[in-house]
């Protein structure tokens, strides 16, 4: 195979025009499986690379177990692709020789700039950092329990998620958009694939909650898992009948349009009965359908209150890169030692870069803005809104760059004003469909035809086939699920006419403001009404600003103030604020007391840096912080001193407290400062006398012979009463913790409660 292929098929085209491509599939299959069987890892690089095959389509190629299935496998999807789509394939194919010839399946995104070799990072080099969790009947009893006692950093590649003496069945993978649910889900099917890992398992089968979003009649699961798996029919009988043996990955139950319906009264008991998918999918999860079956489900945090709390085994979280991992991922990125280093020094040495660099998805895209721009260029970007701002700009002006040179002024201006159109389209697809719940859309929309014809969509949207009845319709999805977040907010942000004002207070409580859904919608759309980014986009993409920044903001220094003085949840405003990177607005914020209460989630370092970016700046005192259930370390702990010493409550509990996070305590105990650390109830001396009389009996019976320990216990273990049950409670500290903590209240003369 090589040029005698490719004049072969011109030489046919010439003298028979019509379906000689597919044709010449069909007719050398067997031989064409002969003679990719070595190369299909390459291939596939490649198909990815020209956006012949996209991420979907690459997936179902690498479940095949074994790289003669997996050609098989890839000539079947290309004959649905049509007469084009196989000609592309078999002139690459022609020109094999002349390719890599490295192994391994999909890379993650790729990026390529002038000058720069394109970088392929691959799964087995990427790096997955989890937290495993042992199942409970309480998503909130899982939460406490990884918060203080269950915390067990480690890396996919050295652990399986269904392993055990008793393996769990429905495990729930949750992590904060950008850190790497679905490059989880991808992994676990490269390593089933390549007979790596997880090989309990016969059949490892994906469904996306994006796909099943385009499910909107009754359908059983047998056909549901054939919608896309269309390959398994004739093994689909064995497959069901053997569920102790098959995996089925549900990717992204956020994006579910009906994620808060699944609490069903009817379950679906049979694979081929028919009814909702939600309550298909709801009876799966929580075992009713194929109860011997594992589920793996991923999420972001803010939707998992709606999964069924009885239905999860085990309960596992992302978290993200360290800063080892960091570098680690700009070495691999740049290639090249020497600029990997300098890139690096430039994000290591911004504080708020470096941390947004521990989520991988904000990583990938801070390397392509270092990487278009040989570094910052202009303004170094602060915040994530920033970064996103900048990768818009750096793609296209990439995308058109090489078309404007030749281009007079008046022709280059009409261009920046036609992609002001189109990203002000995509912007408006993105926002109708995020409110409506909506991650896919059909290529023959209304909303999308209009945009269909402009090569810069392919930069932002991804294209996938699905099978419907009587025929194959394209369907497409925003690259990421955050990409189709800042379109939208870039729309609401820019643009002339808003359809639905999301903000109005009738329309946010409809679409559920309050529920987490739209968080990262709201951060982008206030990072995008700063004045930074309106100046930038207005001089990159010629996009006029509007009248909408300063109701905004108005209305977020109000709902700041309101939840400062009501002490209810407040972490999305924090990040609202924090995109807007002015400090000249902490004087609008006076509230009469300062309460800040950020409980009950596990915050990563970009949470921490928000919410000190705001104490900073606030100089009254504070009436209370509540951290409980944060997973606070001691580095964030030092760096909270300075508003520490201003804070009179303080809850702390539900975090697991190291000897340095308790010698941070102990500092501001030994401080001038008042400090009081309350919770719910009263401590009466008849009550203390109680615990007295226990601690004494307790201690007469076990300490014998030495007066001097029975006082110097009975005094200690006054204090550890009071303490176990208030804000250090769920706190996991020892002795060594606890000593440390009673010389400092030894000296301290202003505490007055400690729980």
């Amino acid at each position: 195979m090589g040029l005698e292929l490719n004049h072969r098929i011109l030489s046919m085209m010439a003298l028979e025009p019509g379906l000689v491509a597919l044709r010449e599939l069909r007719v050398r299959r067997v031989a064409l499986v002969d003679q990719l069987e070595d190369h299909i890892g390459s291939l596939l690089e490649q198909l990815l690379l020209k956006r012949v095959f996209t991420r979907d389509d690459c997936e179902e190629v690498v479940y095949e177990r074994g790289p003669r299935a997996r050609v098989r496998k890839t000539l079947d999807i290309l004959s649905c692709k049509g007469e084009e789509v196989a000609l592309e394939f078999l002139l690459m194919c022609s020109h094999l020789q002349e390719t890599r010839r490295e192994d391994g399946v999909q890379s993650v995104n790729q990026t390529q700039s002038a000058g720069k070799e394109s970088k392929k990072i691959r799964f087995s080099e990427h790096y997955v950092n989890l937290l495993i969790v042992k199942g409970h009947h309480s998503l909130e009893v899982k939460k406490h329990e990884f918060l203080a006692f269950g915390q067990q950093r480690i890396s996919l590649q050295r652990k399986e998620l269904f392993m055990g003496s008793q393996p769990p069945k429905k495990v729930l993978v949750t992590g904060v958009a950008g850190i790497g649910k679905t490059v989880l889900v991808q992994k676990i099917l490269s390593d089933f694939g390549s007979n790596q890992a997880h090989q309990t398992f016969d059949f490892v089968i994906q469904l996306t909650f994006r796909d099943l979003n385009l499910i909107d009649r009754p359908i059983s699961l047998r056909e549901l898992l054939l919608r896309k798996n269309g390959h398994l029919a004739r093994e689909i009988d064995a497959i069901l009948s053997r569920d102790d043996k098959l995996l089925i990955v549900l990717d992204g139950f956020d994006e579910f349009r009906h994620y808060k319906e699944c609490e069903v009264e009817e379950f679906v008991t049979e694979p081929d009965q028919e009814a909702e998918v939600v309550q298909v999918i709801s009876s799966l999860m929580q075992g009713e359908l194929l109860p011997e079956a594992s589920v793996l489900i991923t999420s972001r945090p803010t939707a998992i209150s709606h999964i069924p709390i009885n239905c999860i085994d085990s309960f596992v979280i992302i978290t993200g890169f360290s800063l080892a991992e960091i570098r680690d991922f700009f070495i691999r990125y740049f290639v090249e030692p020497a600029l990997a280093e300098r890139m690096f020094r430039c994000v290591e040495t911004n504080s708020l870069m470096l941390t947004l660099c521990y989520i991988p998805a904000f990583c990938y895209i801070m390397c392509s803005i270092l990487s278009s721009s040989d570094g910052f260029s202009s303004q170094t970007p602060r915040t994530m809104t920033d970064v996103y701002s900048q990768y818009l700009v750096a793609l296209l002006r990439s995308h058109t760059q090489s078309r404007l040179e030749p281009l007079k002024t008046g022709a280059e201006i009409e261009t920046q004003e036609k992609l002001s159109d189109i990203v002000l389209g995509l912007g408006k697809l993105a926002y109708e469909k995020l409110l409506s719940h909506e991650t896919l859309f059909y290529g023959q929309s209304a909303e999308f035809h209009q945009l269909a014809s402009s090569s810069v969509v392919s930069t932002f949207l991804d294209k996938t086939s699905v099978q419907e009845q009587g025929c194959t319709e394209d369907v497409y999805s925003f690259t990421h699920f955050t990409v189709q977040e800042f379109f939208a907010a870039l729309y609401y942000a820019l643009g002339d006419q808003i359809s639905l004002d999301i903000l109005e207070s009738k329309a946010g409580s409809s679409h559920e403001l309050s529920t987490g859904y739209l968080d990262l919608f709201q951060r982008f759309l206030s990072g995008l009404l700063a004045e930074r980014n309106q100046s930038l986009l207005s001089r990159h993409l010629q996009l006029g600003r509007n009248s909408r920044a300063e109701g905004y903001l108005s209305g977020l220094l109000k709902n700041i103030w309101s939840r400062c003085e009501k002490g209810v949840h407040i972490l999305n405003q924090l990040h609202c604020f924090f995109e807007q990177q002015d400090s000249s607005l902490a004087q609008q914020v006076h509230p009469k007391v300062l309460r800040i209460n950020v409980s009950n989630d596990a915050l990563s370092p970009m949470d921490f840096t928000v919410m000190k970016y705001f104490l900073n700046l606030m100089d009254s005192n504070i009436t209370e912080l509540d951290l409980t259930g944060t997973n606070i370390s001691s580095e964030f702990l030092r760096d909270l001193l300075p508003s520490l010493r201003k804070c009179h409550n303080l809850w702390i509990g539900e975090n697991n407290l190291d000897t340095d996070a308790v010698q941070v305590l102990a500092e501001i105990l030994q401080s001038t400062n008042t400090l009081e650390t309350k919770c719910n109830g009263k401590k009466s001396l008849s009550c203390l006398l109680c615990y007295l009389s226990i601690c004494i009996i307790f201690m007469l019976s076990s300490v014998f012979h030495n007066i001097f320990n029975i006082l110097n216990y009975m005094y200690m273990f006054m204090v550890l009463l009071t303490f176990t049950q208030t804000s250090l409670g769920w706190t996991n500290i020892g002795d060594e913790e606890l000593l440390i903590l009673l010389e400092a209240l030894k000296t301290n003369q202003t505490l007055r409660e400690i729980w």
